[in-house]
């Protein structure tokens, strides 16, 4: 359990209803849009959006100036088969960079950021075969980000590890994984080691790389019958402090979770079994309820879609057009959760306002020690004792100092201790 965790407690009352999307167009001329990320670029304290549109083969960026109102940058538009786009600060000088992902070049590229939203490209690597899905995460434990990618052509997943100068050296995970679409990477079984996952569209696979020192990675196979297996993510998904999979495939038209019993022990649950082009599957807390809600696209429906508690599915949108790519972001600092998405035939990159109501104050008192419930937060994390670090839920270490509204889970001397849900 957590060892003397300082904070203010909230007691609060949750009030829900009916969630009401309001879309807003940020471009409908992203000739294929395909995948779409969010981070502030600029240091303005607006979040921004970076998409890549594949027939275009461009990566750009749509700055917010505050009333969302967003003025397009083109990082590239030579960039062919423009996959995928993650945002992490890969030379750690405090701004947010750019990674992407080429299928036809198969390339993967960065964009060093130089904290005002100018861009300068780099190269990972120039040679992965229809690379495809890239993730970043700090994988070997020594302070900086590593990259992970999948390429499909390639039938591998990889690693880069970064020197701390974004000098990359590329490692193999698995060279065998057919069709490999997508990448992510979380400590799955708690014991201080990234471990990573991977989705096999033709292996109709998603696997589990366990770290296990050195880093070693061996693989466990989650489902190797999940036709088209497209996207995989990983996240705490029955607030049990352990971490569950979730599963896109295309072909079989499913979103699957894969619930964690413990060691290499997972249990299949079908979440959407008509999800015609199930693509992009992730996991954040849509309607404000402190657990965690699952959010996807369908391609061949024009969906985006998010189940609530990971039951019961509501509609964001029906008519956008190949929806491909979607993700849950605070795009108006209203704090609560708003989707932003791609449509590749509808060459657009849009978001929609969410309307949740908010977590209200009640009272402040002082966090109870040894607890295994999550912790609501609404001022500054302060940690007295031992060697911790603070991971998003998308695995990514963050700075106390920078915490948004969001879920978080503390690691103390290298196990994940407490789960934090900062509202403010």
């Amino acid at each position: 359990m957590i060892r003397a965790l300082c904070m203010a407690l909230l007691m609060v009352p949750f009030v829900f209803g009916q969630i009401n999307w309001t879309q807003h167009t940020v471009t409908n001329s992203f000739d294929g849009a395909v995948w779409v990320h969010a981070a502030d670029f600029n240091g303005d304290d607006y979040m921004d959006i970076v998409g890549a549109a594949w027939d275009a083969g461009e990566i750009a960026w749509w700055e917010n100036d505050g009333d969302e109102n967003f003025t397009e940058h083109i990082l590239t538009s030579t960039f062919n088969g423009a996959s995928c786009v993650y945002t992490a600060d890969l030379d750690t000088d405090g701004d947010i960079d750019i990674l992407g992902t080429a299928y036809f070049a198969n390339t993967i590229k960065w964009w060093e950021n130089d904290g005002t939203g100018g861009f300068t490209e780099h190269t990972v690597t120039p040679g992965f075969g229809g690379a495809y899905s890239v993730y970043a995460i700090n994988l070997d434990n020594d302070d900086d980000m590593d990259v992970l990618g999948a390429g499909r052509t390639a039938n591998t997943i990889a690693w880069w590890e970064n020197d701390g100068n974004e000098n990359w050296t590329r490692h193999p995970i698995d060279t065998n994984l057919t069709d490999a679409s997508s990448v992510f990477a979380f400590d799955v079984n708690d014991d201080g080691l990234m471990d990573v996952l991977g989705a096999g569209g033709s292996a109709d696979e998603i696997a589990w790389y366990e770290q296990y020192g050195s880093l070693q990675f061996f693989k466990y196979t989650i489902d190797d019958d999940f036709g088209g297996a497209t996207s995989v993510y990983a996240a705490d998904l029955d607030d049990d402090t352990d971490i569950d999979i979730l599963g896109a495939a295309w072909s079989a038209n499913d979103i699957a979770r894969y619930d964690n019993n413990g060691g290499e022990d997972f249990t299949k649950m079908i979440i959407d079994g008509s999800f015609l082009g199930a693509g992009q599957v992730t996991a954040a807390d849509i309607d404000n309820d402190t657990d965690m809600d699952i959010l996807a696209v369908a391609w061949y429906l024009d969906d985006i879609c998010w189940w609530e508690d990971g039951v019961t599915k509501h509609y964001i949108t029906s008519t956008f057009d190949y929806a491909h790519s979607v993700y849950a972001v605070d795009m108006d600092g209203d704090s609560d959760l708003d989707i932003i998405g791609a449509a590749l035939n509808d060459d657009a990159i849009a978001w929609w306002e969410s309307d949740v109501v908010g977590i209200e104050e009640e009272h402040v008192t002082d966090v109870v020690q040894n607890t295994s419930c999550a912790t609501v937060i609404n001022g500054p994390l302060r940690v007295e004792r031992g060697s911790y670090q603070v991971y998003n839920i998308m695995g990514r270490i963050v700075t106390p100092e920078k915490m948004s509204p969001g879920v978080y889970f503390i690691e103390v001397d290298g196990r994940i201790t407490q789960k934090v849900i900062k509202i403010r």
